[in-house]
C-alpha cells in the first residue's frame, strides 16, 4: 500500500510538471535542429574554404595542366562496342597499370625550315689536293652540315637624296625635283621597316615601349621617346582601318564565329577612374581560306556592344556563358554555342582539390570520353560532314547519359557548393553545350579563341595598361593584323612592311582587298 501511495504521489507530481517538461523537450528539439542546421552550414563553409585553399595552393605551387587521368579505372576503353568487353578483357589478363608515355612533338630538321640559306665552302688544303701520283684532285661532292646562324639586327640611317635637275642653258622653270616617296606617316622620320619593328616588338615580342626606348638608346644611341613611339602607333590606326573593316565584313558574312573577352585597364578615360576595368574582345570567323582574328576595345554597355558589333550576322557564335552575350542571342537567326571547356573546368578544379574521388570525378569521365571522340575526328582528318555523323553516333548518346547523370546528381549536393554550382551550370546552359552536334563546323569548345586571346593577355602582363582609349584601340588594331597574318602563315614583320608601303598608294576598296592576308598567299611579302 505504501509503495502504491508513493507511486501515485510521484505520478501526480510528474503530471503536475508535465507541461513544463514537454516545453523543455520541445525547446531542446528546436535547439538540436538549430544546431544541426548550423553544423551543416559550418561543414558547407569548411568544404568551400578547403576547396579555395586547395585551389590557391595548386595555383601557386601545383601543376596548371587540366589533363584528366582516371586513376580509379585507367584501362577503361571508351570506344569498345561491347560495354562488357573491357571488363572481360581485364578479367582474362593479369592486372596491370598502363602508363601513357609523354608524346613529344616531332622536331623538324634545320633543312626543313623555310629560312634563307647561305652556302659556305670549306676547301681542302692545297697540299691535300695533290695525289701521291702527282695528279691534281677534283671536287666530286660535298659533306653537308646545316647550322643555325644568327645575325644581329642592323639599325642604320637612311639618307634619301632626291634628284634636282635643271637645264644647263638656264631655261625658265626648267628646275624639277624628284617627288618625295609616299609615306604612311609623312612627318615621321623613320622608314616603314622601323615602324614595323616597333609594332612587332611591342605586340608580338611583348616589349613595352619603355624597354624599347632604353634598348635603342643603350645599344644604338638612338634617342626616341616612348611618347613619340606611342603617337606613331596610334596614328597608324586610321590608316589601317580599311583593312580591319574588310576583315570584319568577312566575319559578319560567314555563319560561324566565336568570341571571347579579357580585361584591360585604361588610365585616362572621361568619367571613369583609372582603377575601372574595361574589356578587349577577340572575334574569330570568316569562311575557310579567309579566316580573321579581330580584337576590339569596349569600356561600357557590353550587352549593347555585342549586339552592335555582330549587326547583320546570322548563324552560330561560340562563346562562354557570359551575361554580356544574353541580348545578342535574343536576336532572330543567331544561335548560341557554349564552350564545354568552361563547364569541364569547373569539375576539373574540384577533382584536383578534393582528397576523395566523387561525383566530380564521374563528370570528368564523361568529358574524357567526349574529348576522345573529338581527338578521333582530328586524328583521322574527318571532313565536317563526317565529323557531324561521328558526333551523332558516339557523342549524342553519351551526352544524353551525361544529362541524366546531372539531373540525378543535383539533389545529392548542396546547391551553393562548388560541385552544386558546376552541375547547375551545365543544366542551365545545356542547350548551348550540345549545340555543336548540329553542325560539323562547330567546335566542342572555344579553346581556339582562347588561344588567340592569350598573346594579348601575355603582352598585357608586361605593358600592364593603356594610357588612353586611343592607345587601347591601337593595341586592338595591331594585334588584329598581326594575328590574322600569322593565321595565314605570314611573318608579321614582313607583312607589316608590305602593307605600310602599299597603303599610301591605295585609292579604292579593291586596292585594300589586295592587301588582305589571303589575297597575298600566292606571293607572300618576304625579303
Amino acid at each position: 500500500m505504501l509503495n502504491s501511495a508513493i507511486d501515485e504521489t510521484t505520478q501526480a507530481e510528474w503530471l503536475k510538471h508535465y507541461p513544463i517538461l514537454v516545453q523543455e523537450k520541445d525547446a531542446m528539439l528546436q535547439e538540436n535542429q538549430l544546431l544541426q542546421s548550423r553544423l551543416e552550414q559550418y561543414v558547407d563553409a569548411y568544404d568551400r574554404l578547403q576547396q579555395q585553399v586547395n585551389e590557391l595552393l595548386r595555383h601557386r605551387f601545383g601543376s596548371r595542366s587540366e589533363k584528366f587521368i582516371d586513376v580509379t579505372n585507367p584501362q577503361r576503353d571508351f570506344f569498345a562496342q561491347d560495354p562488357n568487353a573491357a571488363a572481360l578483357k581485364q578479367a582474362e589478363e593479369p592486372e596491370t597499370i598502363e602508363i601513357t608515355a609523354h608524346r613529344r612533338k616531332k622536331k623538324r630538321s634545320l633543312a626543313d625550315l623555310n629560312l634563307p640559306i647561305r652556302i659556305e665552302i670549306i676547301p681542302v688544303s692545297d697540299v691535300d689536293k695533290v695525289c701521291t701520283c702527282g695528279e691534281h684532285k677534283q671536287v666530286i661532292r660535298y659533306e653537308k652540315k646545316i647550322l643555325a646562324h644568327y645575325q644581329p639586327a642592323v639599325h642604320e640611317l637612311l639618307e634619301q637624296r632626291r634628284e634636282v635637275v635643271a637645264c644647263t642653258h638656264g631655261c625658265e622653270h626648267s628646275m624639277i625635283t624628284a617627288p618625295a616617296p609616299l609615306h604612311i606617316l609623312p612627318k615621321a622620320k623613320v622608314t616603314e621597316e622601323f615602324l614595323s619593328f616597333l609594332i612587332v616588338s611591342k605586340m608580338d615580342d611583348r616589349q613595352p615601349l619603355y624597354h624599347l626606348e632604353q634598348q635603342l638608346h643603350d645599344r644604338y644611341q638612338i634617342d626616341l621617346s616612348r611618347e613619340t613611339m606611342a603617337r606613331w602607333l596610334i596614328a597608324l590606326v586610321s590608316k589601317l582601318q580599311p583593312l580591319y573593316n574588310l576583315m570584319k565584313d568577312e566575319i559578319i558574312a560567314y555563319d560561324v564565329a566565336s568570341c571571347d573577352a579579357t580585361m584591360l585597364q585604361v588610365l585616362r578615360e572621361p568619367d571613369r577612374s583609372a582603377q575601372t576595368k574595361s574589356y578587349v574582345y577577340c572575334m574569330r570567323g570568316g569562311q575557310p581560306g579567309k579566316e580573321c582574328v579581330l580584337y576590339d576595345y569596349n569600356e561600357r554597355e557590353h550587352k549593347i556592344y555585342a549586339v552592335n558589333w555582330f549587326e547583320g550576322f546570322k548563324g552560330y557564335i561560340e562563346v562562354d556563358a557570359d551575361p554580356f552575350f544574353d541580348t545578342l542571342f535574343e536576336r532572330e537567326g543567331i544561335h548560341e554555342v557554349n564552350c564545354n571547356a568552361h563547364a569541364r573546368r569547373k569539375f576539373e578544379a574540384i577533382t584536383k582539390a578534393a582528397e576523395r574521388k566523387g561525383l566530380a570525378n564521374d563528370a570528368m569521365r564523361y568529358y574524357y570520353q567526349l574529348y576522345q571522340i573529338e581527338r578521333q575526328a582530328k586524328k583521322e582528318h574527318l571532313s565536317t560532314e563526317q565529323r557531324y555523323v561521328l558526333r551523332r553516333e558516339k557523342s549524342k548518346p553519351l551526352l544524353d547519359e551525361f544529362y541524366g547523370w546531372l539531373q540525378a546528381s543535383m539533389p545529392k549536393v548542396l546547391p551553393q557548393s562548388p560541385l552544386g554550382k558546376a552541375i547547375q551550370y551545365c543544366l542551365n546552359h545545356w542547350s548551348g553545350l550540345i549545340r555543336y552536334l548540329d553542325d560539323g563546323r562547330l567546335e566542342f569548345d572555344n579553346n581556339g579563341t582562347e588561344r588567340k586571346i592569350k598573346p594579348f593577355v601575355i603582352a598585357r602582363k608586361n605593358f600592364l595598361f593603356a594610357t588612353s582609349q586611343d592607345g587601347a584601340d591601337a593595341l586592338c588594331m595591331h594585334f588584329s593584323l598581326i594575328q590574322s597574318a600569322k593565321t595565314h602563315g605570314f611573318d608579321p614583320y614582313h607583312y607589316y612592311v608590305h602593307i605600310l608601303k602599299a597603303i599610301p598608294h591605295c585609292q579604292t576598296a579593291e586596292d585594300y582587298e589586295k592587301l588582305l592576308p589571303w589575297n597575298l598567299k600566292a606571293s607572300p611579302p618576304q625579303e
